[in-house]
C-alpha cells in the first residue's frame, strides 16, 4: 500500500465527512419544518441511505475490502470529522 493510497483515503472520507454533516443539517432543517415527526425521521434515513449509496460508488476505494487499510483510515477520519463537527463545534443545533 502506498503513501498516496491512504492519505488520499483519508482526505476523500474527511470531506465526505463534512458533506454528509452539512447534508444532515440541511435536511434537518427541512425535516423540523414539517409536524409530522415519522415522515421527518423517514426523510433523514432515506437520505442517509442515499448518501452512503452515492459515496460508496464516488470513491475510488469501493472495490477494497472492509478490512483494507486504506479502507479502514478513510473510514475512521469520516467517524473523526464527524464527531468533532456535530459534539466539539455544534454545527448541529
Amino acid at each position: 500500500m502506498k503513501n498516496k493510497e491512504w492519505a488520499l483515503s483519508i482526505f476523500i472520507h474527511a470531506f465526505l465527512g463534512y458533506l454528509w454533516v452539512l447534508f444532515i443539517d440541511h435536511v434537518w432543517g427541512f425535516a423540523n419544518s414539517m409536524d409530522n415527526m415519522i415522515l421527518s425521521g423517514l426523510i433523514l434515513l432515506l437520505g442517509t441511505f442515499l448518501f452512503g449509496f452515492i459515496v460508496n460508488r464516488i470513491t475510488p476505494f469501493n472495490s477494497y475490502k472492509l478490512t483494507h487499510p486504506a479502507k479502514v483510515a478513510g473510514i475512521i477520519s469520516f467517524g473523526l470529522v464527524v464527531i468533532v463537527l456535530v459534539f466539539v463545534c455544534n454545527i448541529i443545533t
